[in-house]
């Protein structure tokens, strides 16, 4: 509790006469002249728990006596009255206001160009201006069966068929590309395609982390998953998803009815639990619960890091720990529910009844965990995983949250609930809303939050979707940090581009399917992968978009597009999870997420690059290490698809030539040149069909080299 400490501790000064007065955090630390009312003297003498100094240890009798008769004599101090030389730190709220991310989102002109014949729209005079800036320009466009296999890519995950791909070349009408970006977008695989995006950012699971005596599963968190999927399909504009995902059981029916599902996004956040029943695991549990929902709202939507000021102002943007609080205050006045679907008088009472045994049960787990003897604990927690499945499978429900009060929450000193501070009102974050913003006043104020952060005046709502959906076209987004555009996070390449998308994307009534179209109708996007040694001494990193980058598909394209090709693709939509990846032939979105490592799915999914669903993911950072590959050679997934596609292309074929056209065709959507079919033929043999001890056939080992291929795993 000196100048020499770092941090000081609960801001508190003991080494002069002006710090001891001043108190701190917690308030004033020495009542000259009054001991018992003194917090020093309660945390010397070990009274309070919670204050208890030194933290190694008691201090000797006598000396705690002198520090009693010291107060009672008017804690008398002989030293400087000057003002401690350090002071805490100020957000510079004049400076904090020009960060780029802060200002206020106006429309930008087109910038002039030198080469006015190569835009198709504004998206390319932004990305030509810069690259003309730098005396660059674009590479030449990417072959049609190159831009479709792109397209299908991206947007519904999947590789194009034989037939769309011939539909496409063979359509030479105006307009033949516009025509296929919107047949793509009308596709129920767009949907799970760009759900699947958005489960990342918002840490989807289907299930709680896994403890030595706690399994919470959440085996309606499948209706989140599909209220997503349907969201991106009907083309919901954002500012309504928004809204929808942070208080729509607060809305009026009928959107109600989808809203209780969509703030899954709540409900399926973590939930801490205290597994030893003392009160700081109990506090703690409860802040980092409500860390979850303040971290993964305001890095989501606003690619905030608010977390930060959680103990502390943030030491970097222009949020102080009282905005923290605000915020948490809202999600302490927010509980998770089983919302009931069909309520029903029978449906309620069996449900109530099931209710009621499942809390009768983590009452005698918690009673357990408390006692001596820990012998009841695994039965326990045995009983209650499988009260929650009986449950889940007799009764219609979503994972939900309700209003449970209007209180504003105190800021917890240094991170500690136990340790209340200052109320901080609930309300939005000042950075975005002025020094003095409104007090939310309608019960927990989510509804108030939500459409403050959909508002088309706030300034980063709009510019953090447009950046995500960028990101996934190109590889990284123009503000590389996706889920953070505070003054620690990366500058955008293009400001100005960022800008026009995010006015276009409000002036279009928050469609993300126009948005797509803006994007993907450019001269840009349709660029080639080629490179010049002349663009890589200048912009190595293709920073000014030159080129299209070549992207390695996530571990959810690359095995839908296996089974796709191999003509096993199950596409039923939505439902409840699934279990195995290496066994079940259905998209991979429908596949069970753990936030723990559980199965070989898990390992799989993990081993390709898959988030970890405990917090949100701001993008995918692509590894190569030689499991993958191992992966390839070795799995019976890939073995089996290899078999399924050896089967497809080979049937109705009359040759060896003939076959190896077809699957080059199916798989990598072109016509096989002359040199790849004079070595097919030449590994091939005279028998390709030939197999001996159940070991795969020289032509199924063929379709396995073309399913682990370079060509197949990257997106052109």
């Amino acid at each position: 509790h000196s100048s020499q400490a770092d941090p000081i501790e609960g801001g508190l000064r003991l080494d002069s006469r002006p710090g001891w007065q001043k108190g701190g955090d917690s308030g004033q630390a020495i009542v000259a002249g009054k001991p018992d009312e003194s917090r020093l003297m309660r945390a010397v003498e070990y009274t309070d728990e919670d204050l208890a100094m030194p933290p190694d240890g008691v201090m000797a009798k006598s000396d705690i006596a002198l520090i009693r008769q010291w107060i009672s004599r008017g804690a008398p101090d002989p030293r400087t009255t000057a003002r401690p030389n350090t002071t805490a730190h100020q957000i510079d709220w004049s400076q904090a206001k020009t960060h780029w991310a802060f200002q206020p989102l106006v429309r930008p002109q087109q910038p002039p160009v030198r080469h006015v014949d190569w835009p198709r729209n504004a998206v390319d005079r932004f990305v030509l201006a810069r690259l003309e800036s730098r005396q660059l320009h674009p590479v030449d466009p990417a072959t049609p069966r190159a831009l479709i296999r792109r397209l299908s890519l991206d947007l519904t995950g999947l590789p194009p068929t034989p037939y769309d791909l011939e539909l496409f070349l063979a359509d030479t009408r105006p307009g033949a590309w516009s025509r296929l970006v919107d047949r793509l977008l009308a596709s129920p695989a767009y949907g799970q395609r760009w759900g699947r995006h958005w489960l990342d950012v918002v840490r989807y699971a289907d299930d709680q982390l896994r403890t030595e005596f706690y399994y919470r599963p959440l085996p309606h968190a499948w209706r989140y998953r599909d209220w997503v999927v349907g969201a991106f399909n009907d083309d919901l504009p954002y500012d309504q998803f928004v809204v929808h995902q942070l208080a729509g059981d607060l809305l009026e029916e009928p959107l109600r009815s989808d809203g209780v599902i969509a703030v899954g996004l709540l409900a399926l956040g973590m939930m801490y639990q205290d597994d030893g029943g003392t009160p700081d695991g109990v506090a703690i549990a409860r802040s980092e619960t409500l860390d979850d929902r303040v971290d993964t709202v305001t890095r989501g939507f606003l690619a905030l890091t608010v977390s930060c000021a959680r103990c502390h102002d943030h030491k970097f943007d222009p949020i102080p720990t009282s905005d923290y609080y605000s915020l948490a205050g809202i999600f302490n006045n927010t509980g998770y529910v089983d919302e009931l679907l069909l309520a029903t008088p029978k449906v309620a009472a069996d449900y109530e009844a099931s209710q009621a045994h499942i809390a009768s049960l983590s009452k005698q787990l918690e009673t357990a965990k408390r006692s001596d003897d820990k012998s009841q604990l695994p039965r326990l927690s045995a009983s209650l995983d499988d009260a929650f499945q009986a449950a889940s499978l007799a009764f219609p429900r979503a994972h939900s949250v309700r209003d449970t009060g209007s209180a504003d929450m105190r800021i917890a000193i240094r991170g500690n609930l136990r340790k209340p501070g200052p109320v901080a009102p609930r309300r939005f974050l000042q950075a975005l809303a002025g020094r003095s913003p409104p007090s939310f006043k309608t019960g927990s104020g989510r509804l108030e939050l939500a459409r403050s952060i959909a508002d088309p005046r706030n300034p980063l709502t709009a510019r953090v979707l447009v950046n995500r959906i960028w990101q996934h076209h190109f590889g990284r987004g123009l503000v590389e940090t996706a889920s953070n555009f505070g003054t620690m996070g990366e500058p955008p390449t293009h400001p100005q581009l960022l800008d026009w998308l995010a006015w276009r994307l409000i002036e279009t009534g928050w469609s993300i399917k126009q948005l797509h179209r803006d994007i993907l109708l450019s001269a840009t996007y349709q660029l080639s992968s080629a490179s010049t040694p002349a663009h890589l001494q200048t912009d190595p990193d293709n920073r000014l978009v030159w080129r299209m980058p070549r992207l390695r598909l996530d571990i959810e394209a690359w095995r839908d597009s296996m089974l796709a090709v191999s003509g096993t693709l199950d596409d039923t939509i939505g439902g409840p999870a699934v279990d195995s990846l290496l066994v079940e032939s259905r998209r991979t979105i429908y596949f069970a997420v753990h936030r723990d490592v559980q199965t070989e799915s898990d390992k799989l999914l993990r081993l390709f690059d898959f988030p970890n669903p405990r917090i949100g993911s701001g993008g995918r950072t692509p590894t190569t290490i030689p499991q993958q590959q191992l992966f390839a050679l070795n799995s019976p997934f890939v073995i089996e698809r290899a078999r399924q596609l050896a089967s497809r292309a080979s049937a109705g074929t009359a040759s060896t030539d003939q076959r190896i056209a077809r699957v080059v065709r199916i798989v990598l959507g072109r016509r096989a040149l002359p040199r790849e079919v004079t070595l097919g033929t030449d590994f091939l043999g005279e028998h390709p069909d030939r197999s001996t001890d159940g070991q795969l056939s020289t032509w199924q080992q063929y379709c396995q080299v073309l399913l682990g291929s370079n060509e197949f795993l990257f997106r052109p």
